[in-house]
């Protein structure tokens, strides 16, 4: 599934959450975890457990 994570392409597994697509994001980016706050494409903070779901973008904040 492909996702977007600070707009920048992710590839991630079905059933995977915000975190799960963060992590991939650092790991692949070769940058330190990002734990949140996380956002939506409308700027509402997401929990960390939320679903996602193939082309959602979301964004997060911390400085990486």
């Amino acid at each position: 599934m492909i996702v977007y994570v600070n707009n920048t392409t992710v590839r991630i597994f079905t059933g995977a959450t915000a975190l799960d697509a963060v992590r991939r994001y650092c790991t692949d980016a070769g940058l330190p975890l990002c734990e949140g706050p996380f956002y939506d494409a409308w700027g509402n903070q997401i929990a960390t457990d939320s679903p996602m779901c193939d082309g959602r973008h979301i964004f997060t904040t911390s400085s990486l």
